[in-house]
């Protein structure tokens, strides 16, 4: 008998374990396979949209304009630059981009994800290059001689992409395993999936726009919010998760110039939930700590960028870390209404007190390292208010800087993702106070229990008087600070609806940001497979069964979902750009040594391709960046020619890139360059403009050198200065 009762626990802790662990193969499997889909389905997009297949690494490159040109030089700059410590040189002493001065890439763009790919490339290069590589002739038509193309991922260009679209399936996988634990369902994290799918162009550009740093860091950002609802989940502070956070708010932090603000929200939600006596202090000293150690390594990598350095974040993290070291004793133990409200108004004082000082550091951090990022106030004051300038027109005037569209929320309301999320956001809130509402009514009821029981005890009879003190004993309890003290918020689903709706907040303001908030969304609409939420109420679904409900419900997201996959895999075009390739290849073969400037997306793809030195770039946050570009535009306001070429000499452009487009064309959103610089500067709004003037007139110092009907090149010099060849006398 005593050998059966100590073996049948062993027997029932392995049988859990193992199907435990047969429980964890099934969802890593389901995630690998979701995101093995996703994969496949971006890949193929990106190349019905440009036919990148038969492109030739000129055309390729040009394709990648603006932003992803410009970070994809760097990657090229690994691949190519033999040994391979001589291109990281060249990142560290880049005399390219802002010419002539030397900028430390490391430092100033997040291009660790180019490094990465790059490095991994060159490790593999010979092997790749040689069973992984197909070329083919391609004709382009009559009039156009036929380029070679090339194939596979021996090709640099594919290699890079192909870790992109490997990216983006650990998004999706990550996306399930997140919205799997969250709802604690497989349905769930099934239904999550499916809605990413079907609100796809919400979710992701990744298939348009391909290496923007948030295709890098959000499948990291995902896993890393999975770590922490697991986390939370237990409601304790698991010790072996934190390594794998730490990893994955570090490479968050490199990947993404945004991350930053991304992670003061989150440490903004876990301080309000310690607060609110969600979680306990020992919970935020862990997240505190882990988030230290990934902040200070991040710094390193990112050789003290002086952007992280003095971020909001840092700051808010910093006044976090003393409070937890100096203010966590002093809260008080809620047993009365007075101490109920005293908490509550220290509970916002602390809110207050943190935000204020934070901003205060923030300022004394950007005046000590000498930073200037007004410019991102300055956007969000211009979006309520009349106040416009050169920035941040430049900003708003782009869409994908503009407020969420209403467009945006009737497409995710198509698909139910709207609906389920508000109907999840009311349902979890009445469960609490329901759940709060039965544990108070309990308490009551053993209070009472517990006064009979000690006048049955004491012998006294259950007399009139009795009764009244009785009363008078239940009336002297304050229900109000009981169902106060009754309320159990879980953890995990108040961090994801919080980070739902500031995420929401931040896409309003900046449509770019949608993908974070209508990720998230799909995460807090698994909670609909939830048997505690249902999605109809609960006295409804006392009458009705509810998995046919689901069944209907799940109609009209699939109808949709087969609508959008048909719409995008419709779309087929193929790139072209003939008189680009025209100026590229003058400049490559015709033009003198210098540098050029023109507008950002041009000189992204000059800085690719043919490997000149530019002085200006589209990365716009630095502000020497800022000004920089601010000079150069100056080509399609109304200054002098004079003017002009003073601002080219001191920076050194011995050819500028005229683009008639930018002169001459017209915008219904008063975001021309002509109505801009009229903002910019009034005065001189009577006169013509500068790019209309050098295309039309001969101008001193500007020589027109190359003309083709979208570019044309001006060489810039003082023609007071000639150079004679040494004669010799015989």
């Amino acid at each position: 008998m005593e050998e059966n009762t100590t073996e049948a626990p062993i027997i029932t802790t392995k049988r859990s374990l193992n199907s435990r662990i047969f429980y964890g193969c099934i969802i890593l499997l389901l995630a690998i396979a979701l995101g093995s889909i996703h994969y496949v389905y971006v890949s193929q997009l990106f190349e019905n949209d440009r036919n990148f297949s038969h492109l030739s690494d000129l055309e390729r490159e040009m394709s990648l304009r603006t932003e992803m040109g410009f970070y994809y030089s760097y990657y090229k700059t690994i691949v190519q630059e033999k040994p391979y410590i001589a291109g990281i040189y060249k990142l560290f002493y880049d005399k390219l981009v802002e010419y002539p001065k030397e900028v430390n890439a490391f430092n100033r763009f997040n291009i660790h994800p180019e490094v990465l790919i790059g490095s991994v490339y060159r490790y593999f290069e010979q092997w790749l290059t040689t069973n992984h590589k197909e070329c083919h002739m391609v004709d382009r038509g009559e009039g156009r001689t036929p380029v070679k193309s090339c194939v596979g991922v021996g090709v640099p260009v594919i290699f890079y992409l192909e870790a992109i679209w490997g990216l983006a399936g650990v998004t999706v996988a990550a996306l399930f395993l997140h919205a799997t634990v969250l709802s604690t369902s497989i349905l769930g994290g099934a239904l999550a999936v499916l809605q990413y799918f079907a609100n796809h162009a919400e979710c992701t550009r990744v298939q348009w726009a391909p290496n923007e740093r948030e295709n890098f860091a959000l499948p990291f950002l995902l896993l890393q919010g999975w770590l922490q609802t697991l986390q939370l989940r237990a409601r304790r502070t698991a010790f072996h998760l934190q390594l794998p956070i730490l990893l994955l708010n570090s490479i968050s932090l490199l990947f993404w110039q945004f991350t930053p603000f991304i992670f003061l929200t989150q440490t903004a939600i876990f301080f309000v939930m310690e607060q609110l006596k969600i979680i306990d202090a020992k919970f935020l000293f862990v997240f505190i700590h882990n988030h230290f150690c990934s902040l200070h390594s991040a710094a390193i990598l990112l050789q003290g960028n002086d952007m992280l350095k003095s971020s909001l974040h840092t700051c808010y993290f910093f006044v976090i870390t003393v409070y937890c070291l100096i203010g966590s004793y002093t809260r008080i133990k809620v047993e009365n209404r007075v101490n109920f409200y005293t908490e509550s108004f220290l509970v916002v004082l602390r809110l207050c007190i943190t935000i204020l000082a934070a901003f205060y550091l923030r300022n004394v951090f950007g005046d000590t390292n000498e930073l200037q990022d007004a410019h991102v106030w300055d956007i969000l004051y211009s979006k309520f208010t009349d106040y416009k300038s050169f920035h941040t027109l430049i900003y708003t005037c782009s869409e994908v800087f503009d407020f969420l569209p209403v467009s945006s929320i009737v497409n995710m309301s198509k698909t139910l993702l709207v609906p389920f999320v508000v109907i999840v956001f009311f349902n979890v809130i009445n469960f609490w106070m329901d759940d709060a509402y039965n544990r108070c009514e309990k308490e009551v009821m053993n209070i009472v229990s517990k006064k009979e029981k000690d006048d049955e005890d004491s012998g006294i009879e259950n007399t009139e008087a009795v009764r009244d003190d009785k009363k008078k004993s239940i009336e002297n309890v304050d229900v109000f600070v009981l169902y106060m003290r009754s309320l159990k918020i879980e953890p995990a689903l108040f961090y994801n609806l919080c980070q739902m709706v500031v995420y929401g907040v931040m896409a309003a303001l900046v449509m770019r940001l949608k993908l974070l908030f209508s990720t998230q969304m799909c995460i807090v609409s698994s909670l609909v497979m939830t048997s505690r939420f249902h999605i109809v109420p609960k006295c409804i679904s006392k009458y009705i069964n509810v998995l046919w409900v689901y069944a209907i419900v799940i109609v009209p997201i699939l109808m949709q979902l087969a609508e959008n996959v048909k719409q995008e895999m419709s779309h087929v075009g193929e790139f072209s750009d003939f008189p680009q390739e025209e100026l590229l290849e003058w400049i490559s073969k015709e033009s003198a040594v210098g540098a050029f400037a023109g507008s950002m997306p041009v000189l992204a793809t000059v800085l690719l391709t043919t490997r000149r030195p530019v002085v200006a770039h589209p990365h716009y946050e630095h502000d020497d960046a800022r000004q920089r570009a601010y000079a150069v535009y100056k080509v399609y306001g109304k200054f002098s020619s004079q003017h002009y070429y003073q601002e080219m000499t001191r920076l050194k452009a011995t050819h500028l890139i005229l683009e008639p487009k930018y002169c001459y064309g017209k915008s219904g959103k008063g975001c021309s360059f002509e109505y801009i610089w009229d903002v910019e500067v009034p005065a001189l709004k009577s006169n013509p403009k500068l790019c209309h003037v050098l295309l039309t007139e001969p101008v001193e110092h500007f020589y027109p050198v190359f003309k083709n009907e979208h570019y044309t090149v001006f060489r810039i010099y003082d023609v007071g200065v000639q150079y004679m060849p040494r004669t010799f006398s015989t």
